[in-house]
């Protein structure tokens, strides 16, 4: 049982640094995702049918949030629909490069920043160097 939960650690850990190997396409580094960790990456702009609850970095539970909320970096989402109907939620980014997008859905907890990328951050295709 424990050969199982080791051979599991290390394949885990290889899909990491292969999926962290093959992104060439960020220009981040680490002192950059820093000082962006806690400035604002979105804004909610509109909810339809449901409700929004968002958890931000180091929170334990959920918080009910509502239109023209102030989105951070780190901070995950998730929509909940009224009746059965289908949840819509618009949310537009900070980083006038990239178009607003539609959270929709059941119970999706859903990371901002896989959307909204701060502002000054280059989000064009990198060209990876091979030493």
């Amino acid at each position: 049982m424990q050969r199982k939960f080791y051979i599991l650690k290390i394949l885990t850990l290889i899909l990491a640094i292969s999926v962290w190997w093959m992104s060439g396409n960020l220009n981040i580094t680490a002192m950059q995702a820093f000082a962006v960790s806690s400035q604002n990456i979105g804004r909610i702009i509109s909810i339809n049918n449901g409700t929004v609850e968002r958890k931000q970095p180091g929170d334990i539970k959920w918080q009910k949030v509502g239109t023209n909320t102030i989105l951070n970096f780190g901070d995950l989402l998730r929509a909940t629909s009224n009746r059965g109907k289908k949840v819509a939620v618009k949310i537009s980014c900070t980083n006038t490069l990239l178009p607003p997008w539609i959270l929709s859905g059941e119970n999706l907890a859903v990371g901002v920043a896989n959307k909204c990328l701060p502002p000054g951050i280059d989000t064009s295709p990198q060209i990876p160097i091979d030493f």
